[in-house]
Order: C-alpha cells, then structure tokens, then sequence
C-alpha cells in the first residue's frame, strides 16, 4: 500500500486469512456461567506437553496438500490465485505450490472495510463443501482415524488417565470439522499475537493440532509456544512438513509472527476434546460461529 513500509506489501489489517468466523465478545451471562462439567477433572500435566506426530508422508492418502491445492484453485479472486509463472496448463492444479499463493492485501483489511469478511466467508465455503473422495473433508477425516486419534489415545493410556489394556474399549473424541486453513502471506509486518484459546471459548479438555503445509524453511514462519501456562518461554514448535505440532493451546500461550517473506505460509489446525474431559453441551456465552465438532469412537 502507499503508507506501508518499504519492502512490506500486507501493512494493514489481519495476518492471516482463515477459514473460520469463530470469534468470542464480552457477553454479561458469562457472570453467572458454570463453565463445562468434566467428570474426569482436568486434563493430566502430560497431556499439555508440546509433543510432535508424523500424520502423513508425500503423496500417502493423508497429505492434505494435493486436495489444498486443488481447492484454492477454485477459489475466488478475494482469496487469492496463483501468478501465472507458477500455472503449468501441462500439470494438475495439485501440484502447484502452496507458498508461491498469493492472497491479495484487499483481503485481509480491517473487518470494518468488509473485504476480510467477505473473503474469509468465501474460504469457509470451500473447505466446508470440499467432500469429495479426495476433497480436504475425507482427506482430513482419513488422517483422524489413522494417525491422529490412535496417538491421541496411546498418550492417555500412557499417563494414566485412561487404564492400561483399555485399548479395545472405545473411547470417544469431539474433533473439530472441518478443520480451519490458514493462510499467512508476505511480506508483511503483521502478525498473530500472544494468546491463548480460553479467551475464545475453549475447554480444558482440548488438545490443539497445528500442521504447516508449507516448507518451514521458505516461508520462515512457525508456530511459538510456551512450555506452561504464563511461562513466557516461547519456542518454535519446529514442527515439519508432514508432521503436527500437539499442545494444550487453552492454556499454554502462543503466536505466529509476521512472514517477512515472498511465500505464503499455509496451514491447517483444529482441536480434539476428549471424553470425560470435555463438555459438548457446553459453549461459552458470547461466542460466535463456533467450530462444528463430530464424534469419533476409537
């Protein structure tokens, strides 16, 4: 823009655009709310450590990012489009490069203008309806069954809160669907802040999932996160390509910074309650668009 400092084409308005409305405001019946009943108690210390999880491999019926691909290329032009230098007509539109997307910095002004809004509605649209056999909804869904929820199981046998041989009962997860995809371009000096997601309405009962879908090491951006609650010792998840980053986000604060690069940082995140620990009657008062969860038994 014509004030933006040299060198930063996003200076104003969000860092990221999102595929999800999920938003908290000040609501007076908060006063009198009794918060979510958890049988269980809360979640062991175990449970809260940052903790890295191969969820797929290049080209493996779990990599999201063939089925991202094709679905931004079918976005509208408020969410953004590839430069023609990176559209081969010779080659499918999942195999393009998510980092080389371009968002465009109308996008992602201030709400008030309309544009975010409007461009983070068009978003939500597509990853909702995105069901095909090989859409990012049966993509992800693939990757819950397989690889996400199973761990997610062994980790609770293995700190106890589930009893050991307890592996052929089932045990029933509240998974955020869909997930939210991210999109962070550059080069930019805005950023997502220091925060944690109690502020907008999530439970204790919850883990965070985190996955960049974009090469840590062209776009510079990862995911920070304190060891505790109010620690202030934040580091980079560090998570790769392939892998997610798991931590008790509810709790524990963290941000993404600004992406000072030309590539775009793309990722996908949702949150896991898990069964005695978790309330799925209970919502925040105030809370706005919140995330649609499915139950899986595991």
């Amino acid at each position: 823009t014509e004030d933006a400092p040299a060198g930063v084409t996003y200076a104003t308005g969000a860092a990221t655009l999102r595929s999800s409305a999920h938003r908290a405001v000040y609501s007076k019946a908060r006063k009198a709310d009794r918060g979510p009943v958890s049988p269980l108690g809360s979640l062991p210390e175990q449970m809260r450590r940052l903790e890295l999880l191969d969820v797929f491999e290049a080209g493996g019926e779990t990599d999201p990012r063939p089925a991202v691909a094709r679905l931004l290329a079918r976005a509208d032009r408020d969410v953004g489009a590839w430069p023609e230098s990176d559209c081969d007509c010779h080659s499918p539109s999942s195999d393009r490069r998510l980092e080389a997307f371009v968002v465009p910095p109308s996008s992602l002004a201030d709400a008030k203008a309309g544009t975010c809004v409007d461009a983070q509605a068009s978003l939500a649209a597509l990853v909702a309806g995105d069901d095909a056999p090989d859409g990012v909804l049966n993509v992800f869904e693939r990757m819950l069954r397989s690889r996400v929820l199973p761990r997610l199981k062994e980790r609770l046998i293995e700190c106890g809160a589930l009893k050991a041989g307890t592996n052929s009962a089932k045990t029933t997860f509240y998974a955020q669907t869909p997930p939210t995809l991210r999109l962070q371009p550059g080069p930019s000096n805005r950023y997502v802040r220091p925060h944690r997601d109690a502020e907008y309405g999530h439970q204790d009962g919850e883990i965070n999932f985190w996955i960049p879908l974009t090469d840590l090491d062209v776009t510079n951006v990862d995911l920070h996160v304190e060891s505790i609650p109010d620690a202030g010792d934040y580091k980079p998840t560090n998570a790769k390509v392939g892998q997610a980053a798991c931590f008790h986000g509810t709790s524990c604060r963290h941000f993404v910074p600004a992406n000072g690069t030309r590539n775009a940082r793309v990722s996908l995140d949702f949150r896991v309650g898990v069964e005695g620990f978790f309330d799925p009657e209970w919502s925040m008062a105030g809370t706005k668009a919140d995330h649609d969860r499915r139950t899986f038994a595991v």
